[in-house]
């Protein structure tokens, strides 16, 4: 019996065509996405004076000044709320930000968690519960030299290991959820996983950042998607950097957007999602297109002819 319901599960997977979209844009402006149109969003922000970025002129993880940079933020955040579904979840992926004695003449933890939930409240985002992401590789980057940064070592007051991110919950109000029959049975989590993934606290290593200055691992993302969506949804990620929210939901038969600003990251993304899509059962249609070619369409106008189209499975 057990086995009958997997091949069925299988093929009606693989009866389904998902879509991923990625759009060389600037997140701050997603007119080319419709109103209540996205189901999900799985992201990770920039982290501010933190990580080295390669050099573009919009790229926000270079702005200087915190407030402004928490601005520029809630500019998404804005539209990540007019592009959800009643319902829908955002899933910021992100860690405070620790400013060393050492470069900043004092130890002192900039609270970015906190004040993206503040705006997401302002904009009209419901708050709900966070997991707790115990990172176990990665995570002592912020901080020189650990507890021994205040003196020596083992001694009292010295600094506590920011080893930790933040993976916020914001629900946009007006309803919940209606899928049909179909999409709910195809999006049974398994009770093992059930029971690990629902928990406040995860235990997964990070993931390397030879490519991407702060990435977030596939199994993370992964699991957010299948968590907060269901069968044949779309998700988005406006911060998409290497691609790892559309990979997951790709591997987990959703449809995906995402947009990068980064023409470099956008061609990493691309050629990751190919490398996968010829791995996995299905149909599955990858594009990538710029942003001002999406306006250009929206507005009647013909496009440069950017878009690259890939269709991978039975098409």
């Amino acid at each position: 019996m057990l086995k009958k319901q997997i091949k069925r599960r299988l093929r009606d997977e693989m009866k389904q065509r998902t879509f991923h979209r990625l759009v060389e844009g600037d997140a701050r402006d997603l007119s080319f996405i419709a109103d209540e149109s996205i189901h999900l969003v799985v992201t990770s922000p920039p982290y501010w004076t933190l990580k080295k970025y390669r050099e573009h002129p919009s790229q926000m993880g270079h702005i200087a000044d915190y407030e402004e940079f928490i601005e520029e933020l809630s500019k998404v955040w804005r539209e990540c709320y007019r592009v959800l579904v009643p319902g829908g979840r955002l899933v910021c992926v992100v860690g405070d930000v620790c400013l060393s004695r050492r470069r900043f003449g004092r130890h002192v933890v900039v609270p970015l968690h906190a004040d993206i939930v503040v705006s997401c409240r302002k904009i009209g985002f419901d708050n709900l519960n966070p997991i707790i992401w115990h990172k176990i590789a990665n995570a002592t980057y912020e901080v020189d030299n650990g507890t021994k940064f205040l003196g020596k070592p083992y001694e009292p007051n010295a600094i506590i290991k920011n080893d930790i991110e933040f993976i916020l919950m914001q629900r946009k109000p007006g309803g919940y959820r209606k899928p049909t029959a179909e999409q709910r049975r195809l999006s049974v989590i398994d009770k093992k996983d059930y029971e690990e993934w629902f928990r406040q606290f995860w235990n997964i290593s990070g993931a390397s950042t030879r490519e991407h200055p702060a990435p977030f691992p596939l199994e993370l993302a992964y699991r957010l998607v299948r968590m907060f969506s269901f069968f044949g949804d779309t998700v988005l990620d406006p911060f998409c950097g290497t691609g790892t929210t559309m990979l997951a939901a790709m591997k987990a038969n959703r449809n995906s957007i995402g947009v990068e600003i980064d023409p470099v990251y956008c061609d990493m993304a691309m050629r990751r999602l190919e490398k996968e899509a010829r791995t996995l059962f299905g149909d599955i249609s990858l594009e990538m297109v710029k942003a001002s070619d999406l306006k250009q369409v929206s507005a009647g106008a013909k496009p440069n002819g950017s878009a690259s189209n890939m269709i991978y499975g039975d098409a």
